[in-house]
């Protein structure tokens, strides 16, 4: 909700798609900063409580902009600011997540723990970008992020009675700096983390940013600025949810790395083509087909990942994995919301869609093992 809610604000005050890539940029800063630092600090701690620290501050910063957005004050430094806030929390609290999800189901669940985890969390973007349609066209986006932050509060319930005994820490008493060291250079040389973290690169870098400009594409393309990016939000949502139910099937039958492959092709083919969609209806069913592969390929992309790594490197891995989509992905905003502002909003989508393929397809071949992953 506060994703839909907080895009439309901010080229509702801007008419800009330029702002809308400032506005990713300044959440991504931070994590390009402190992600790598952050995975030695979900190795060393617990990760519990490093979960309760940052979704209070999330917490905080959703009823600011909500306090600012209901006192009608709300300017778009004032959403640069906070989303600069939130990525310094996101670049610990994401890491921290995706280890997490090992703490609580072990080592021989993780593969189905992921992708019930990814399906809870796709199964709110269906869910929450349909309330936010309601809600931004009856009452406005102050409410949108007043109901965010009031989420936090079962959030934080429910971190504060679990009781997780599996729990593992790289009990070390080496500097942070030569533990950092120690994850990039095992992730550099490692035959399929490199690769895999190469592919995750590539596509924040370019398909991940298209969800970032569809408030603009509603609006511009579809003439349709509020039903239409709920319709389209919600679309990617049920292609996510249903491509985290597939995924065992599909991995079985093909084989994950295969499935990387696959999905890359599909993200580069929907993209393309939804960047010349005219009308809601048919640019939904494009975004469906692009969400379904997207969510598939990161899912498959992080149990790949987290079944090699070893458990005294988790943190540090999963925050190069972290630093891919969140540190770098906002840069691809930044450029695309640059391009889209020179060439137009679809053919700007279009160029991302077919790098991506083309980059995507590279990599796979380079490094023959990926596909060779079961």
């Amino acid at each position: 909700m506060q994703t839909v809610a907080q895009g439309w604000l901010v080229f509702h005050i801007t008419q800009s798609e330029l702002w809308l890539g400032i506005v990713a940029c300044a959440a991504g800063l931070p994590s390009l900063l402190l992600s790598p630092f952050a995975g030695v600090w979900v190795d060393r701690m617990s990760r519990r409580m490093l979960l309760i620290l940052t979704q209070a501050a999330q917490m905080v910063l959703a009823f600011i902009l909500a306090y600012l957005a209901f006192a009608n004050a709300v300017q778009v430094w004032h959403v640069v600011a906070l989303a600069i806030l939130t990525g310094i929390v996101t670049a610990v609290d994401a890491p921290a997540r995706q280890a997490f999800v090992r703490d609580m189901v072990g080592h021989e669940n993780i593969t189905s723990g992921i992708a019930l985890n990814s399906m809870t969390f796709n199964a709110a973007r269906i869910v929450g970008p349909a309330i936010a349609g309601i809600v931004l066209a009856k009452f406005g986006p102050a409410w949108c992020f007043f109901l965010n932050g009031v989420s936090f509060i079962a959030v934080l319930y429910m971190l504060g009675i679990m009781h997780v005994d599996s729990e593992t820490f790289t009990v070390s008493q080496s500097s942070q700096l030569k533990l950092l060291r120690e994850g990039v250079a095992f992730s550099r040389y490692h035959e399929t983390i490199l690769p895999l973290l190469l592919l995750s690169t590539t596509t924040c870098l370019f398909m991940v940013n298209l969800t970032t400009i569809l408030p603009a594409f509603a609006d511009l393309v579809l003439h349709s600025p509020v039903d239409g990016l709920s319709v389209l939000s919600t679309a990617q949502g049920v292609g996510a949810v249903l491509s985290a139910i597939l995924m065992a099937i599909l991995s079985r039958r093909m084989g994950r790395g295969n499935v990387v492959f696959m999905t890359m092709v599909m993200m580069g083919v929907s993209g393309f083509a939804l960047a010349f969609s005219q009308t809601v209806a048919l640019a939904a069913i494009f975004i469906a087909v692009f969400g379904f592969a997207m969510i598939l390929f990161f899912i498959t992309i992080n149990t790949l990942i987290q079944s090699v790594v070893p458990d005294t490197f988790r943190g540090r891995v999963l925050s190069l994995y972290t630093l891919t989509f969140m540190g770098l992905s906002p840069f691809g905003a930044l450029a695309l919301g640059l391009v889209a502002n020179s060439i137009g909003t679809s053919m700007s989508l279009a160029i991302y869609a077919v790098l991506n393929g083309v980059l995507g397809v590279w990599i796979m071949l380079h490094w023959p093992a990926v596909r060779k992953m079961a």
